[in-house]
């Protein structure tokens, strides 16, 4: 039934949510939305009601034609002989009984709009509380009228009568039975919908209106009405360009677009006659029925095997871990099959559907506009993908989805130039040329899905050896993390993607967090060798032995051993000092994600965890929220993500939304945050005290700054709806946002530690990887983002409870390993390099690898050209000096 839906109604219900989507973040209200995806929906189906209405009238023609001698056979003739009698009549005449049905598809093609409709429209939030006109609250029944207790609703009854006098119009001369078909699909319609959501019998209602007018048009003669017609078209756009472009404030571009879309339907519908007459004296392009239906098929074929196979398959290839056991489902592929199914509906059911109905003229039409759509979404998935920074799991770009003009005006000319090759050669009348080209795209997109279908599965099977499902979620809280009330605790805490320059703001904002923060001192100074986590974090736990040049002074070691090695130098020499150590979240350990926590297996003393989304049914179920989970999100998202990837640079803003895919789902994004946020929450609870005097180490990595959210301030907290962004000049950023939560969770977790005495007996690091992948302060005039290469770096020692202060000495995140054993590990030495670990590395200006994480065997990719040496300020643009000038 799945399958079915995803094939047949799921393309009507993405149509009917992108027009309401759309609509919605342009006017801003719920009405107009309602009314937009009605007059959509309406104009949509008037090809097909063009058709149905064509065969209605050659069935009643026919049955007209038949009738009299028909009802003759059945007055002398009774039972089988009657039977024979008539069906020979009809073979003579070349009709079968069958036709008949071709009286009810006006109907047929109802059903489908009207499920798609009820499904998204009878359960939809935005409509909840929603006032428009007269209705009060668009997410219940009406109740306009009331008769004493009861209550009564209007607007079912007004959709019924309207759906009552269109009937009227539309049956005038037909037989009793065709109005006593439409009259009682009137009744039914009524008793369904009465105690609908008063939106979705709005949008009914709104359909059966456009139908009246459609049926006295239609039935309705006078001189050059089409005129009045085209005149009301154009007055309703003329209003609505004028009202997005000079009243409306919202995205300038997206505005402009739509006003420019409107024009040029205003031009079209003017200009469409002449056009038509133009056309239809001469045939540019002489295509037979047969050729026709080729190219249309291999056209569909071919955007069905791109958006609904290649494009999903690339992207769950990129990081298949990410797409692994997320709720219910285990394989990523069924996210992928999940979106082919939902492409065979929108790219090969419903055209072919259209495509059988339409006269030859009509089908040479659509194969060729299928077959510019092809050439379309093939030149745009593989030429022009887009640089839009990481995605991630929940299909969130870090950067912005957007092109200025000169990028687009060049993506419309490749796009038309490639269609107009193709044009130009069935004007030369080289059919087979054009779809012998078509089949080997096909063929060729078909190997590339299967190739990373079978990269998929083997990434899979990999990811399951290591994979525990206790790890995934718990019930109930219980501690794991054990600090000693008198020994000596050292606690690093790594963010991922944690932003620097945020914390003089996020402590302006919130005062309190000086008294919060005693002992701290916070280094602004601090650089990272790389933007990424991969190449970003190992100096944080292998100091300096795990910067990118100091792996690639070890090329016989395999990278991924050198990883580990770097994650396990502290803990390794922790434990042979008789501390207890706990490792959690470890990044890309084993280099899989999540982390196999495995390579910490035989350690003396030491403990792993993964935390990471285990506490998040827990808190959402103490909390009483509901929030869409990641597996929802992805069902319905890489479709969109597909169909992105495929459009023209123009339209992809309008289809990305700022991360919301069209949705009207406002925390589809949260959940990913809760994941990581949730354990910053619950560190209290998740903290006992050992009595003894053992010593204990803990390192622990958190990702809720890497996930945006926007959350409630002023304490920051997550809840379904934000009603206060807070007071900071950054009440804007979600990044802000979750780095202020971030910082006030850990500083409930100290005032933990400090109420139950063991603050002052606790070394604490906080560091994170890297920085934000754009600058939010920071302008140096380099060619880079300092703040990508600036990670967060706040240090408080034992027994400090000076105020919370800053350090402009020159840091790296390299540091911590001997800013964490300082005076606890006399002369450390990492036991695989057999290196000193300290800072002496800072003496000379420091390699920063400013390429991603790109990997050449054993070693890691440098690139002279764009990296750099840094030393000292790292906010002054001359401490910056190219590897290679």
């Amino acid at each position: 039934m799945d399958i079915l839906y995803n094939i047949i109604i799921y393309p009507l219900v993405q149509i009917i949510e992108f027009v309401f989507v759309f609509t919605q973040k342009v006017f801003k209200e719920t009405g107009i939305s309602i009314i937009s995806v009605s007059a959509a929906v309406s104009v949509l189906c008037l090809p097909l009601y063009s058709v149905a209405e064509k065969w209605q009238r050659l069935e009643r023609g026919t049955q007209k034609k038949l009738k009299p001698k028909a009802d003759k056979i059945r007055a002398v003739f009774k039972g089988d002989e009657q039977y024979m009698i008539l069906s020979a009549y009809y073979r003579q005449n070349h009709y079968h009984p069958v036709y008949a049905m071709r009286n009810t598809f006006s109907l047929l093609i109802q059903i489908p709009f009207f499920i798609a409709a009820y499904s998204y429209l009878s359960h939809l939030e935005a409509l909840k509380g929603s006032r428009f006109l007269f209705i009060g609250d668009m997410g219940a029944p009406d109740a306009l009228l009331k008769i004493g207790a009861v209550s009564v609703n209007l607007l079912p009854i007004l959709m019924t009568l309207i759906n009552i006098v269109s009937g009227a119009v539309y049956t005038r001369g037909f037989p009793a039975r065709d109005k006593a078909q439409l009259y009682g699909m009137a009744a039914v319609f009524l008793v369904l919908l009465y105690n609908s959501p008063s939106g979705l019998v709005l949008y009914w209602t709104l359909n059966n209106f456009f139908s009246l007018g459609k049926n006295c048009y239609n039935v309705f003669s006078f001189h050059r009405k089409y005129i009045f017609l085209n005149m009301f078209i154009s007055i309703l756009l003329v209003l609505s360009s004028f009202y997005i472009l000079f009243i409306h404030r919202g995205n300038v571009n997206l505005r402009i677009i739509i006003a420019v879309l409107m024009c040029i339907t205003i031009l079209v519908i003017w200009i469409w006659r002449v056009i038509k007459k133009y056309i239809s004296k001469r045939e540019y392009i002489v295509l037979s029925e047969k050729a026709a239906t080729h190219i249309f098929m291999i056209s569909c074929l071919c955007i069905w095997a791109l958006l609904g196979m290649v494009t999903p398959s690339l992207l769950i290839s990129a990081s298949p871990a990410d797409f692994s056991f997320i709720g219910t489902y285990k394989n990523p592929l069924f996210f992928l099959f999940n979106t082919a199914s939902q492409a065979t509906g929108s790219f090969i059911f419903w055209p072919l559907c259209l495509y059988v109905l339409f006269s030859a003229k009509t089908k040479k039409i659509l194969s060729l506009v299928f077959m510019a759509a092809a050439i379309f979404s093939i030149i745009n998935v593989f030429l022009f993908p887009g640089n839009y920074g990481l995605i991630s799991v929940t299909l969130e770009f870090s950067e912005s989805v957007g092109h200025g003009s000169h990028s687009i005006i060049i993506n419309l000319l490749v796009l038309n130039s490639f269609t107009l090759i193709f044009l130009f050669l069935l004007y030369k009348n080289m059919i087979k040329t054009v779809i012998y080209t078509f089949v080997i795209c096909f063929s060729a997109l078909t190997v590339l899905s299967i190739v990373n279908i079978s990269k998929i599965q083997q990434s899979y099977k990999r990811i399951a050896l290591y994979y525990k499902p206790e790890n995934k979620t718990v019930k109930e809280l219980s501690p794991i993390f054990n600090l000693s009330k008198t020994g000596k605790n050292v606690v690093v805490i790594m963010l991922d993607r944690a932003i620097s320059v945020f914390i003089p703001y996020i402590f302006d904002e919130s005062p309190e967090l000086n008294d919060k923060y005693s002992g701290f001192t916070y280094y602004p100074n601090t650089v990272s060798f790389n933007g990424y986590t991969r190449i970003g974090a190992p100096p944080i736990f292998g100091g300096y032995d795990a910067t990118p040049t100091a792996m690639n002074d070890r090329p016989n070691v395999p990278v991924k051993q050198k990883h580990n090695e770097a994650l396990l130098m502290m803990p390794v020499l922790f434990s042979d000092a008789g501390y207890s150590v706990t490792a959690t979240d470890s990044p890309y350990a084993n280099y899989t994600d999540p982390p196999d926590m495995s390579i910490y297996d035989g350690i003396q003393n030491t403990r792993a965890y993964i935390t990471d989304s285990v506490y998040t049914d827990v808190w959402l179920k103490e909390h009483g929220l509901s929030l869409p989970s990641v597996s929802d999100t992805l069902r319905r998202s890489i479709s969109w993500y597909s169909l992105l990837r495929g459009a023209p640079y123009f339209l992809r803003e309008g289809i990305y939304l700022k991360g919301s895919w069209c949705s009207t789902i406002e925390n589809s994004r949260l959940i990913k945050t809760l994941n990581g946020y949730a354990v910053l929450d619950y560190l209290p609870r998740l903290t006992d005290f050992n009595p003894k005097s053992e010593n204990t180490a803990l390192f622990f990595v958190n990702n809720t700054t890497h996930e945006t959210s926007f959350l409630q301030a002023p304490d920051y907290r997550l809840v379904s709806s934000v009603t206060n962004y807070g007071s900071s000049p950054f009440k804007k950023e979600s990044a802000y946002h979750i780095n202020a939560a971030s910082i006030k969770r850990l500083s409930e977790w100290f005032d933990y530690m400090k109420k139950n005495n063991i603050y002052d007996n606790t070394r604490i690091i906080i560091v994170s990887d890297h920085g934000p992948e754009v600058n939010f302060v920071k302008k140096i005039g380099l060619p880079l983002n300092v703040e990508q290469f600036n990670p967060l770096l706040m240090v408080k020692d034992f027994n400090s409870t000076h105020s919370f202060r800053t350090d402009n000495t020159f840091m790296s995140n390299a540091d911590v390993p001997s800013l964490t054993m300082q005076d606890l590990i006399s002369n450390p030495k990492n036991p695989y390099t057999g290196n000193a670990v300290n800072m002496s590395a800072k003496q000379k200006p420091l390699y920063i690898n400013i390429a991603g994480s790109i990997f050449l065997h054993n070693t890691i990719r440098l690139d002279p050209k764009k990296d750099y040496y840094v030393h000292d300020n790292i906010f002054d643009p001359d401490n910056w000096e190219k590897v290679e000038k």
